[in-house]
């Protein structure tokens, strides 16, 4: 992985359902173009797009993974709802901050820590179990 890709896309990320498979991809290159525009220090307006761009297609992805849940009669339904909306609040929650007050570096990284870990947990053992 290079220093410019902050989350590169792996085969064993797949679920295996074509919908959800490229919404993942894509919200991937998002966190990358977030990446860059906090890598170089980019104002915080473009930050604030870039954060409300992500949280708009987190969010249209959330309803079609619970849209696909409620399809399958999924019985982990309500916990992986609760999930998608605590990630939802702590992404707005960032966004509003840096809206009202730039985001340090130390909280930049803090930032990009917590959305690999949740991103890349939450594909690999929830969105997983839920396909299965």
């Amino acid at each position: 992985m290079t220093a410019d890709i902050f989350l590169e896309w792996r085969d064993e990320y797949s679920l295996g359902v074509e919908e959800l498979d490229y919404e993942h991809k894509d919200l991937f290159n998002r966190l990358n173009e977030l990446h860059q525009e906090l890598r170089h220090d980019s104002d915080k307006d473009r930050v604030s797009r870039c954060l409300g761009e992500i949280y708009a297609r987190v969010n249209a992805h959330f309803a079609l993974e619970e849209n696909y849940m409620r399809e399958q009669k999924y019985a982990g339904y309500d916990k992986h709802k609760s999930q998608h909306d605590n990630f939802l609040d702590d992404l707005r929650e960032v966004s509003d901050r840096l809206v009202s007050s730039g985001i340090d570096p130390a909280e930049r990284q803090a930032l990009e820590i917590k959305l690999n870990n949740w991103i890349l947990g939450h594909f690999t053992t929830t969105d997983r179990d839920m396909v299965q």
